[in-house]
């Protein structure tokens, strides 16, 4: 793949400088854009063609769910939060706004830079601190609509895509080609009646397919 642009928002200059740092030695990423506040990373996205961002909560002039918001509406713009906030609100108010990924700042180096990569190629990333009381990892004895239309196999698609496998990964679990993946977890956000991965995952858990919301 060509390097991409990745644009780091955090409104403290060592850490937005030290991830910048980290992404850039990387030999997917081509450029970093810095941003250390909500303005800032709203006009870097729009006008610096930013492959996926990473995004603090907590910013000078408003609040990072409002960013990923903005963000979102950049076609082809995946958005990790990197935070301190383990609050399961926050969790729930990013991926309903469109981030595909939630991670802590606490977090080792090289998980950090795997959940960058494991967003822009399409996957949902949690951290393990966060991920049991965002989508939990129980499945019910019964399963209420929709959930109830889908065969054992496509139950199957729908819990590895909320746990965050990418296309790649899913198709190595699953046997198949990729181009075969994309055509089921099209059909299967169809049958959802949900348009992307995060509502998705976010419609297993409420349905109690992950566990208790």
């Amino acid at each position: 793949m060509e390097p991409v642009t990745v644009l780091v928002v955090d409104d403290h200059p060592l850490v937005r400088r030290g991830l910048s740092t980290l992404l850039g030695l990387e030999d997917w990423v081509g450029r970093v854009v810095e941003a250390g506040s909500v303005r800032e990373g709203a006009l870097a996205g729009a006008a610096e063609g930013v492959d996926v961002a990473v995004v603090d909560l907590g910013l000078p002039d408003g609040s990072g769910v409002d960013l990923v918001t903005r963000l979102r509406r950049a076609p082809g713009c995946p958005v990790l939060v990197l935070t301190m906030t383990r609050d399961e609100q926050a969790v729930r108010a990013c991926l309903a706004a469109g981030a595909t990924g939630y991670v802590l700042k606490d977090s080792p180096p090289d998980v950090v830079v795997r959940a960058a990569r494991t967003v822009l190629d399409g996957g949902l990333v949690l951290g393990p601190e966060v991920a049991p009381a965002a989508l939990g990892t129980h499945r019910p004895a019964a399963l209420p609509a929709p959930l109830d239309r889908l065969s054992p196999g496509d139950l199957r698609l729908l819990t590895l895509l909320a746990q965050g496998r990418t296309n790649g990964q899913l198709a190595r679990e699953l046997g198949v080609a990729e181009k075969t993946v994309r055509n089921r977890v099209a059909i299967l956000l169809g049958v959802l009646g949900v348009a992307d991965r995060v509502q998705a995952a976010l419609l297993a858990r409420d349905r109690g397919l992950l566990g208790p919301a």
